[in-house]
């Protein structure tokens, strides 16, 4: 699934420095992500859940927020060396 195309050829290119089928993609979530996403949003459509359900989607849940996380860490982190680096 992919949400940006790349520009057609007939535009003037202004992004030289990175390649057309890199642009818009930097920032997306990966298909696993998707993935999972989707099987947590299957979950939480289901008519009348019921305790099991809801226990599944509240671990689903907190495993994303977790690796969310981590991943929000480990930028903040190189961020945090690239600017010392810099100094």
């Amino acid at each position: 699934m992919v949400f940006m195309k790349p520009a057609p050829e007939s535009q003037p290119n202004n992004h030289s420095t990175m390649p057309a089928q890199e642009r818009g993609r930097r920032s997306q979530p990966s298909d696993d992500d998707r993935v999972r996403w989707m099987w947590l949003a299957d979950l939480a459509l289901r008519h009348a859940p019921i305790e099991q359900v809801v226990a599944e989607t509240e671990a689903l849940a907190r495993k994303e927020q977790a690796a969310i996380k981590r991943r929000i860490r480990r930028t903040a982190e190189q961020v945090k060396r690239q600017s010392k680096s810099k100094h």
